[in-house]
This record gives structure tokens, C-alpha cells and sequence, in this order.
């Protein structure tokens, strides 16, 4: 290809040639223009009328224009990395390095000295058992002009590992059971959960068994710490196990968590678990299995890990020599962790990872939030522009990627996920809470401030996934702050996603302005109930608009495990529009076999567009069929950087726009189920007091303004309320005695302001009948 491109001859010359080039990075994802039913008019909704000019496809004339390019404008400085390597070398391709350390050591050293063409580091064929995590900072990145990228030599079978592999120096014992010693084998307090018997997960000794009539165990009684079953069933060798643990459903059946096991009681039928993973309480008909115990070996293809002793116990299939298996265990739980500092304003820039596999990560316990599992092969924290693609993630304990933080505008392109203990992509803001702001997973005053936003998933594979946390999918949009509820989205397009153990795409609290278009999402909700192939959970009616359009969804089996062996399927949604999920379009989707609703919103949604959808209890394939999944081309032409609102939320904890007089008195109340608590200010009129906040308007223009708060029969029906706005001063009278259930915005009016003038609203308990609640302010533009 180098030597066509240097002796072309085409008359097109270098400018047009790069000009060309940028036209087909736009397109990137080799998308063309399709809208049946995306034109300005058909999007034209409260704001949602922004769409795209019609993407270009890499014309004759541009990769004539690529050819046209001398070779010195496609030279890149390359580093060369093989398993049998040393990492004292060149790194050139006749004097390798061996490791990716190394290699980013080489490559550190070249962009110190300031970056004059692309980096490419490659990786010969083979596997490279990574000793730690590959760590890359700031002073890794490369630049627009000039990548950094990690890749595979050309047609190279490339391999990361978390893993060791275990000798193959096994001995049978009289029970059958044949057993290898790990001394001097990985880490020294190597203590793992997972064990791979050629690249296939395999089971940890358990009861019930795996393949039993029924393989669970279900609760009778317990709470927080503690299950209750049928004494008969209890063991005296559970309480004696020293890493046992019980992977449980607990009360809301939508997430699983994984108890450590402390101790028993075979009189009582009590099984007690240690103080972490606690989310909810064990009632009655809840689910699980015990792992870990090496009693519990008694099924073909189970093992246990005796830490004390450093064995490794194994039960292979009839006749079958585990001397001649390839088998990994699990070090590493990340094999790559780009990070910028969210405090200091740096960022990871135009790293690239291309062709790669990575294989054989562990899992961790105690994860501060059920709903969101924390471990990944690769970590992407506030970095931006990056990109993932052509990938490979098989038998990791968690997600494949994770974008975290300030995270902008990456890319995950063209990758397959399979058997991952989580899921495909996890993107997190740094609360990872239900609705409140506890459960703080990066402290600090700037990361409570940012989310992932702008970022592209597209063309992936993921199956047979969420094999050890249960709340996982293709993608996972968490929480986002509530200021940036206005603000673009992420596109999650042309994926299949299949075998999951629960949602294909979820969105959480304050996630606006993304795009889930053209995607083959089918046998979802395999482990627990009340989700969906697209489940959206916004619990916000100012988000930027949500358009899902053009997926393809069914199987959705919504599965609660019963003592009968005889599951039921309960909600399990094609499209489940949650939690007062606003200002979303959801048209043209083909939904099949789904239980509880094929598109379902529940609550006080707002400024929903639901239409031309197709829903059935037997198969049916959409006329856009050759257009989904990694395949196809089509999109919608919305323009991901323009969906969005101009506005904002000012919060009661922003000192800088808000000013209190008086007395306010913090107090929590308990949210719906006791699933959340809810914080903000109190006053009385006991002690006149006001709450002023100032409105940091963007633009000239119409705004409504809505106030936040939970409504409660004690709280004031009399508030008075003043928005100081560019025509003067508004005097309302607010009942804070009806609102939002949930505690969501409630609009007030609206009113003119200028960017850059003095705007308020002041709330005030004079003169008032109960308590006046100060909670957040939102503002969001209606008109110029």
C-alpha cells in the first residue's frame, strides 16, 4: 500500500488530498444518510428539531486524494514490542521490547521532545502477561495531527493478559480430584475467583450445583446482614470456609450482590455475611448460591483455591487430564488505565488501542453501589479523543471500557465483548448514588461538576455478558450531575447486543441529548426483573431531548427465579421509559416477546413523541433490518454536539450562586421505597429567611423557570417567591404542598433575561403556613 501511495500520479495535490481526509473522518463510521422518517418537520418537538446536514460516505475522489499523499505525510515513528523481547532493546522491529511498560517508557521520552508524526507502537504476535497495569497519564497523549496508537502488527494475533497461566504439573487424588501447588506462582496473596479452563469461565465449587433441577437457594427470612433458609439445608462447612461467598438477588430483584460469607447456624438455618455489598435487605423468596467451599466440590468442572496452602483443586470431565488444559487464573483486575486529573484540568488526549485483544481480568467485592460495578479491562478517565477499535474482550471480570469523569468525544468503534463478567461500556459521573449525592466514588469540587459526554459507541458486539454482575449490558449510562442534564448526550449506534444479563442500554439520573439508533438488541433480562432492552431512567424533565429510533428488540425475558424451579417472567420491557423520563423521541422500533409493555413510561414523563412503532408477541423483522447491527450504514442525521438545551440547574450546595439569610437547617428525607434520601435546606417562618439564587444566563432570551422540591403536606402553601428578571420584578405565591412526587422541576413561569445581567430567585419563608424547601433552581431557554 505504501509503495501505490507513493508512485501515484493522481493530480490531486496534498491540501485537497488532507481536505478529503477529513471528510471521511467525519464519516468514520462509514455511515450514509437514511431518513425515513428524520426529517427537520418529523423532529420538530419541543427543541428536538436539530439534525444533521447529510453525512458523506469515502468517495472515488477521496481515496483517489489518499492515494495522492507522499509517503512522508503517512511516515509514523514506530516502536516495536514482542514476547520475545527485551526491554532493554531499540524497540525497533529487529531489537523489540517486551512490554507495553516499556513501550510507553519509548514512546514518553519521543513526545517529551515534541511530536513531528504519529506513534505507532506495535505488538508482534503472541500473548504478553501483563505484570501490572499499563498506567497512562497526560504526558502519554498525542495530538488531532499526530495519534499515539497501540496496535497489533498487521494480520498478528495480539493478546493482553491479566492472567497466569497454572502449570501444568497436576496430580490426582484418591478422591478423584486433582489438584496443582501455586507456590511461587503469581502474587504472593494471589487470591482469585475466577479460573479459566481453555478460555472458558468455569465454575467455583457451589451449591446448588450449576446444572441441578433447581440451582438456586432462597431466603425464607434475613435482612441487611443476613439470609434465612431451611435448616435442613444449611452446612456446618460454609461457616468454616474462609472466602466463601453468596451471590444474591436481593429485595428489588434487579441487581445481584455478592456477601462474604461469616459465619452459619445449622439449628436456625441463619447464614451471616460480612459488612459489605449491603445493598438492600434478604426477604422472603429471595435467590442465591454459595460458592467457594471446598465440600462443594462435587460436579465435573468445578475447582477451588485453598489459600492457605496455595492448591489449586480441580474436577475435570471423565477421562480428561488437566495436564494437557490450558489454564488461566486471573491477576490483574485492569489491564489499561488512562487517566487525566479531573482536579487539575488534564486530560489523556489521542490515544489509540487497534486490533487488540485483552483477556483474563478479576473481579473485586465491595462495590459501593449495586447498580454500578466499578471493574474494567480499560479504564478511561478524563480523557479525550481516544479511541478503542477492532478490539477484542473475552473472560474479563468486568466491562470492557470505562469512561469516567471529564470524558469527551472518545470513541469505541468495531469491538467484540464476550463473556465479560459486566458488560460492554460503563460511563460514570463521580456519584454513583441512587438519586442523592452520597456514595462518592471520586471526590473533589471538579469532578462532582463533570460527566462523559459527546462519546461514540458504534458497530460492537457484545454477548453472553453480566456472568458476575447481573446489572450490566451493551451500555451503561450512569449517573450524570444535574447542571449537565441540559447538555449533549452520547451515541450509542448500529451495535448487536445478545445474552445479557440485563439491559442492552440503560440511562440514568440526568442523562439528556443521546442518540440509540439502528441497534439488534435480543435476549436481554436473563437474571433479573423490571428492565428492558432500552431502559431510560432520567428522573429529570429538563434533559437535552433522548432520541431512540430504528432499534430492533426482543426476548426480553425478565426472569425471577421461584422455589419450584418454574421462573416467571415479570417486567421486562422493550423500551422502558422510567422515573419521569422526559423529552425523549422513541420511534420507528420493532419490539417482540417482551412481558409487561414492549414501550413503556411510568410516572409524570413530559413532552414524550412516541410513534410508528411495531410491537408483537411473535417474531417480526423491520424493513430496516439490513441496516442494523456492525453492518449497516443508515442514521438519522442528528447532530450530536448541537442536541442540547440552553440552561441550567443551580443546586442549594452551589456557594457560588447561592446566598442564604436567616436560618436554613439541612434535612433528608427518605425517597420511594427507601431506595434514595433527599437533602436540601429547610426554613420556617419562625425565623424570617431567604434563599437567593443567581441565574448565570448564557444568552438573551425567554426562559422557564422551575423550582425543585419534594412536596410534603407539612411544607408552606404561601412561599414567596421573587424572580428578579430583564423586564423588572415577578411576585409569585408558590404551594409547596403539591409539586413533583419525586421531587422533580416544577415550573413557575417564564421570563425574559439578558446574559451577563444580575437575575435571581428568592424564595422566603415570611409569613408562611410550613416549611419552605430549598432544593435547586432550573432555568432552561424557550425562545430568543
Amino acid at each position: 500500500m505504501t509503495a501505490l501511495l507513493q508512485s501515484s500520479t493522481t493530480g490531486v495535490g496534498p491540501s485537497r488530498a488532507v481536505a478529503a481526509l477529513k471528510r471521511s473522518d467525519q464519516v468514520d463510521s462509514g455511515v450514509t444518510t437514511l431518513s425515513p422518517r428524520a426529517s427537520a418537520d418529523s423532529l420538530s418537538r419541543e427543541g428536538q428539531r436539530r439534525v444533521a446536514s447529510p453525512r458523506r460516505i469515502l468517495t472515488l475522489a477521496a481515496c483517489l486524494a489518499l492515494a495522492s499523499l507522499p509517503g512522508s505525510l503517512l511516515a509514523a515513528t514506530r516502536l516495536h514490542v514482542s514476547p520475545q523481547g527485551n526491554d532493554a532493546n531499540a524497540g525497533t522491529a529487529e531489537s523489540p521490547l517486551a512490554t507495553p511498560q516499556a513501550a510507553r517508557d519509548h514512546a514518553r521520552r519521543i513526545i517529551a521532545r515534541g511530536l513531528t508524526e504519529p506513534v505507532e507502537i506495535l505488538f508482534a504476535a503472541g500473548t504478553y502477561q501483563l505484570a501490572s497495569t499499563l498506567e497512562l497519564r497526560p504526558e502519554d497523549s498525542g495530538t488531532a495531527q499526530f495519534p499515539i496508537t497501540w496496535k497489533a502488527t498487521p494480520g498478528a494475533r495480539v493478546v493482553w493478559s491479566g492472567g497466569r497461566a497454572i502449570p501444568r504439573k497436576w496430580s490426582k487424588g484418591a478422591d478423584g480430584v486433582w489438584q496443582v501447588d501455586l507456590q511461587g506462582v503469581g502474587p504472593d496473596a494471589w487470591n482469585f475467583r475466577q479460573l479459566f479452563v481453555e478460555e472458558k469461565r468455569t465454575t467455583r465449587a457451589r451449591f446448588p450445583n450449576a446444572d441441578a433441577p433447581n440451582p438456586f437457594l432462597y431466603a425464607t427470612g434475613g435482612d441487611l446482614d443476613h439470609a434465612i433458609i431451611a435448616p435442613a439445608l444449611v452446612k456446618e462447612a460454609w461457616g468454616r470456609a474462609r472466602d466463601a461467598q453468596i451471590n444474591l438477588v436481593p429485595q428489588w430483584r434487579f441487581f445481584n450482590q455478592w456477601n462474604t460469607v461469616t459465619k452459619v447456624d445449622a439449628k436456625t438455618g441463619r447464614i451471616d455475611f460480612a459488612d459489605s455489598e449491603r445493598h438492600a435487605k434478604v426477604i422472603p423468596g429471595n435467590w442465591f448460591w454459595i460458592e467457594g467451599v471446598r465440600e462443594e466440590l462435587d460436579q465435573p468442572g468445578e475447582w477451588f483455591l485453598d489459600r492457605e496452602s496455595r492448591r489449586l483443586h480441580y474436577l475435570p470431565l471423565a477421562g480428561v487430564d488437566p495436564n494437557s488444559l490450558a489454564v488461566v487464573a486471573p491477576v490483574l483486575t485492569r489491564l489499561v488505565n488512562a487517566r487525566g486529573d479531573v482536579e487539575a484540568g488534564t486530560h489523556v488526549r489521542h490515544v489509540h488501542f487497534d486490533g487488540l485483544e485483552f483477556r483474563h481480568t478479576e473481579f473485586t467485592l465491595g462495590h459501593i453501589e449495586a447498580r454500578v460495578h466499578t471493574d474494567t479491562a480499560v479504564m478511561f478517565e478524563n480523557t479525550l479523543d481516544c479511541v478503542v477499535r477492532n478490539c477484542h474482550f473475552e473472560n474479563i471480570g468486568g466491562y470492557a471500557l470505562w469512561l469516567h469523569l471529564d470524558s469527551r468525544r472518545n470513541r469505541f468503534d468495531r469491538n467484540v465483548v464476550r463473556h465479560s463478567g459486566g458488560g460492554g461500556v460503563l460511563l460514570t459521573g463521580a456519584r454513583l448514588s441512587y438519586m442523592d449525592d452520597t456514595k462518592i466514588y471520586t471526590p473533589g469540587e471538579a469532578a462532582a461538576k463533570v460527566a462523559p459526554i459527546l462519546n461514540e459507541i458504534t458497530r460492537n458486539t457484545v454477548e453472553h455478558c453480566g456472568r458476575i454482575r447481573y446489572y450490566g449490558g451493551g451500555v451503561h449510562l450512569d449517573s450524570r450531575p444535574a447542571h449537565m442534564s441540559m447538555e449533549p448526550g452520547n451515541r450509542i449506534a448500529h451495535n448487536y447486543f445478545n445474552d445479557l444479563s440485563r439491559n442492552g442500554v440503560f440511562a440514568f439520573r440526568n442523562q439528556g441529548g443521546s442518540v440509540v439508533e439502528y441497534n439488534h438488541i435480543h435476549n436481554a433480562m436473563q437474571t433479573t426483573i423490571d428492565g428492558a432492552c432500552i431502559h431510560f431512567a432520567t428522573m429529570n424533565h429538563l434533559n437535552a431531548p433522548n432520541f431512540i429510533l430504528n432499534n430492533w428488540l426482543y426476548d426480553i425475558w425478565g426472569y425471577e427465579q421461584k422455589p419450584d424451579g418454574k421462573p416467571i417472567r415479570k417486567l421486562a420491557n422493550g423500551i422502558f421509559l422510567d422515573w419521569d423520563t422526559s423529552n425523549t423521541t422513541v420511534r420507528d422500533n420493532w419490539v417482540y416477546n417482551s412481558v409487561g409493555g414492549a414501550i413503556k413510561p411510568i410516572w409524570e414523563n413530559q413532552k414524550l413523541v412516541v410513534e410508528n412503532n411495531r410491537e408483537s408477541d411473535t417474531r417480526i423483522v423491520p424493513p430496516f433490518v439490513d441496516e442494523l447491527g456492525p453492518g449497516g450504514r443508515a442514521t438519522n442525521g442528528i447532530d450530536l454536539a448541537a442536541n442540547r438545551l440552553t440552561g441550567s440547574v443551580v443546586h442549594y450546595t452551589d456557594a457560588n450562586h447561592v446566598a442564604t439569610t436567616g436560618r436554613w437547617a439541612p434535612q433528608t428525607v427518605t425517597g420511594m421505597w427507601g431506595l434514595f434520601r433527599f437533602n436540601f435546606l429547610v426554613g420556617t417562618a419562625a425565623v424570617p429567611s431567604t434563599a437567593t439564587y443567581t441565574l448565570p444566563i448564557p444568552q438573551d432570551g425567554t426562559y422557564q423557570v422551575s423550582l425543585l422540591y419534594k412536596s410534603a403536606q407539612d411544607s408552606a402553601s404561601n412561599v414567596p417567591v421573587v424572580i428578579d428578571h430583564a423586564d423588572g420584578r415577578a411576585k409569585l405565591t408558590w404551594n409547596m404542598r403539591k409539586g413533583s412526587r419525586h421531587g422533580f422541576s416544577v415550573p413557575v413561569g417564564t421570563y425574559r433575561f439578558k446574559a451577563g445581567g444580575r437575575h435571581t430567585v428568592t424564595l422566603s419563608t415570611a409569613h408562611t403556613d410550613g416549611n419552605v424547601i430549598a432544593d435547586a433552581v432550573a432555568f432552561v431557554k424557550v425562545a430568543d
